[in-house]
């Protein structure tokens, strides 16, 4: 009777299986972290005047999963719906989810897959493949990726390579911005580390990679 009441989008970062517990003869609702390998739960004291307030769901959600994944969950056009797109991602946090989410939203909550990408939308899918990719930014010029691109499309859009270059700048300084808003949080030193090597064609790669523990997890 009580889930009729939980219509926040919020309660998609948690698991539907609620348990119910009574603390000093008082009804409390006992709801688990859906996100993989937490096991943080969330109480809802149901005799008090604010038994249906999020603040505490919220709160955990956003230090789980991140701010963008949370805000972007609100977008969508319901609250199954959210949590559908959760299970698909497997119960991680992860920029994809929030890809998702917001795609979901744009379509009015169709099928994303088979409606065609906002300009926004393509810029950014043109910013991760080039990025992960190693492919130069001038690659959008290429006349047989464009003839690839427009084929069965001759409308799509295909960012310059100023355009692109531009957009993979800010994402540059907005990954960095919010990677030291994230550790200034952590009270030890990640460990950093660099690997370097040389592929069969003589490109040299650089990684650069981390770990530190947050929440009793290693990251």
């Amino acid at each position: 009777k009580a889930q009729a009441s939980w219509t926040s989008h919020i309660y998609a970062f948690y698991d539907g299986n609620v348990s119910i517990e009574y603390r000093n003869g008082q009804l409390h609702h006992v709801f688990h972290c859906a996100a993989r390998n937490c096991r943080h739960t969330v109480s809802g004291n149901q005799t008090t005047k604010d038994a249906k307030s999020t603040k505490n769901f919220r709160s955990h959600a956003v230090k789980c999963w991140g701010e963008d994944n949370v805000a972007a969950a609100l977008q969508v056009s319901s609250l199954g719906e959210a949590r559908k797109l959760l299970k698909q991602n497997g119960g991680t946090r992860s920029q994809r989810l929030t890809d998702l989410f917001k795609a979901h939203a744009a379509a009015g909550g169709e099928s994303f897959s088979h409606v065609p990408l906002t300009r926004e939308q393509t810029r950014v899918e043109h910013v991760r493949w080039i990025s992960e990719s190693l492919r130069p930014f001038t690659v959008v010029q290429d006349r047989g990726y464009r003839r690839l691109m427009k084929s069965g499309r001759p409308s799509t859009y295909i960012p310059s390579p100023r355009t692109v270059a531009r957009d993979v700048k800010i994402l540059f300084d907005k990954t960095r911005e919010r990677l030291r808003k994230r550790f200034e949080t952590i009270p030890a030193c990640p460990s950093v580390y660099t690997d370097a090597w040389t592929s069969p064609n003589h490109r040299a790669f650089v990684a650069l990679g981390g770990h530190w523990e947050e929440d009793n997890q290693r990251i």
